[in-house]
């Protein structure tokens, strides 16, 4: 009966650590001005992250953070080829994205694992692993050195009446301990 009491202790001390979460954030970073030596006016408070707009998220592993950037959205994207195709009643939805390493560790990972795309009827949808004409994937293992970028699509198979409205992608394989949101309209 001792034993049981001493591993209680440890076994909630556990329990809590798993359970401390993701912050959501969608506070989207400033943007430097055009103009050399001028700073850009500072975002809203409350300014939500859009379509062009950057949110850096910090990884759980020691010095790894990447900038990530929603560059361009396709609510309704062409399959690359007939054997690529959603399957009946669904169509492809597609988020271009950029990533960029501005940490000091080298970042790998599968960018889709950490990717959802949500509904107008607040329902989410994991990224496939499926091809469009538009342009390439940005791959299922990605490894980012420091300084380094990658630019690709993340594809989703969605039903054909849903509207996409948010993006969220989260570093860790979607456990880090940040995800961005940025809306689509």
């Amino acid at each position: 009966m001792k034993k049981s009491l001493l591993v209680l202790p440890v076994l909630l001390s556990f329990a809590l650590t798993a359970c401390t979460g993701t912050e959501v954030t969608s506070n989207p970073d400033n943007k430097p001005a055009a103009s050399k030596g001028q700073e850009a006016p500072p975002k809203e408070e409350g300014a939500r992250a859009k379509i062009g707009d950057t949110i850096t998220l910090d990884s759980g592993e020691d010095g790894l953070k990447l900038e990530v950037t929603v560059v361009k959205v396709v609510p309704s994207a062409k399959p690359k080829d007939e054997f690529n195709v959603p399957e009946p009643g669904h169509r492809f939805a597609a988020v271009q994205i950029r990533l960029k390493n501005v940490g000091s560790t080298t970042y790998d990972d599968s960018p889709g694992n950490g990717a959802q795309l949500i509904d107008d009827e607040d329902q989410q949808y994991g990224e496939g692993l499926n091809e469009i004409a538009l342009g390439a994937s940005i791959g299922t293992s990605v490894k980012l050195a420091p300084g380094s970028s990658r630019k690709g699509y993340l594809v989703f198979s969605v039903p054909k009446k849903v509207k996409p409205t948010k993006f969220q992608f989260t570093l860790d394989s979607g456990f880090g301990p940040q995800a961005g949101e940025w809306l689509l309209k």
